[in-house]
Order: C-alpha cells, then sequence, then structure tokens
C-alpha cells in the first residue's frame, strides 16, 4: 500500500491528534483558569466517556435497520455497521469515517462544553475521547486484519469474533468488556 493510500486510509490517526494539539493549545492559551493539571483526570474521563459511548453506539444504534424513505439517507445509516458484519476482513469496512467520527465528536463537544461551562475542560475530557477512539481503532482493525497473537488481542479477538459469528446480542465492547459485564451481554463463561 503506497504512503498516499495508507494516510487515506487511516486519516484518523493524523486528524484527531492534530485536532487534539490544536485544540489544547487554544483553549488552554484563551483559558486563565485552566491548568494542564486538568488534564490528569479529565484525560482518564474522556476514556471512560469513549468506553461507554463504544458500547452504546454499537449496541444501540449500529446494529438498528433504519427504514427511512431516502434511499440515500438509509444506505448511510444502515451501510456501515451493517456491511462490516457481512464482510469482517474487508479493510474498507473496518474503520470509522472520520466525518461520522467529527460529527459524533462535535455533538459530544458540545454536551461537555454544557456539562462542563469550559471550553478548556471539554477539550480536556475530548482529548481522552479522542485517544479511546484511536485505540478502538487499532484495536478493532488489529482483531481483523492480523493474526490472533496472545494475551489481551487475543481474548479481545476471541470477544469480538463471538460477537460476529455466534451472537450479536453480546460483546458490544471491543476495547472493554466493563460495559457488558455491566449491562450482561459479557462473552459467556463457556467462551471465555
Amino acid at each position: 500500500m503506497k504512503l498516499k493510500e495508507r494516510l487515506y486510509r487511516f486519516r484518523s490517526f493524523w486528524i484527531f491528534p492534530l485536532l487534539a494539539v490544536l485544540l489544547l493549545y487554544v483553549t488552554f492559551r484563551s483559558e486563565t483558569q485552566a491548568g494542564l493539571l486538568n488534564l490528569v483526570w479529565l484525560f482518564p474521563l474522556g476514556l471512560l466517556i469513549w468506553s461507554l459511548l463504544e458500547y452504546g453506539l454499537h449496541r444501540f444504534v449500529f446494529h438498528i435497520r433504519f427504514k427511512v424513505q431516502n434511499p440515500r439517507l438509509r444506505d448511510v445509516l444502515n451501510a456501515s455497521h451493517l456491511s462490516h458484519h457481512a464482510a469482517p476482513r474487508d479493510p474498507t469496512k473496518l474503520l470509522v469515517d472520520p466525518v461520522y467520527g467529527l460529527a459524533i465528536s462535535a455533538a459530544l463537544f458540545g454536551l461537555l462544553l454544557i456539562a462542563f461551562g469550559d471550553a478548556a475542560r471539554a477539550v480536556g475530557a475530548m482529548v481522552g475521547v479522542w485517544a479511546g477512539f484511536l485505540y478502538y481503532e487499532a484495536v478493532h482493525y488489529r482483531v481483523h486484519m492480523n493474526l490472533p497473537g496472545s494475551g489481551l488481542i487475543a481474548w479481545q479477538r476471541r470477544a469480538h469474533f463471538y460477537h460476529h459469528f455466534t451472537n450479536r446480542d453480546r460483546c458490544f465492547g471491543v476495547t472493554t468488556p466493563v460495559w457488558d459485564y455491566v449491562f450482561r451481554t459479557e462473552l459467556p463463561r463457556s467462551r471465555r
């Protein structure tokens, strides 16, 4: 794969870090009360938010077959994740379209801005969310495109493939099983 193709396919891995650095720079320069110490708690909070977002979107949104009159909108809403399930080893269907990621990020940033009342804190949490998202992208790609490996990646692959090939109503967390345990959708003991 040529460099240009890699930069395009894996564009989230340069778009979101670049956006994070830019927003951190702008907000921490303009917000007088902001400090890097806030990142000590905001970054992990963002990771936690990401893990819940990953679980919630995967469980409650991505598996819904939307019945919309407009065929183009219906294809956009239904195609991405459902086509990934139809062709799980197709590298073009593994990564989230950055436009979708940016749209979700904008909505989440708005909610965090309202919750914190402070742009720097909202950005700090978003940096954690984006780190979680990029970890998800890396794990999801590796789980589908590489050999099983061992340790954590092997466990993630086993749980994710159980979701893909055995039971689509379980194992919604790709990067962490925390919310699967909380909501009782975890990998059955017999498959661990």
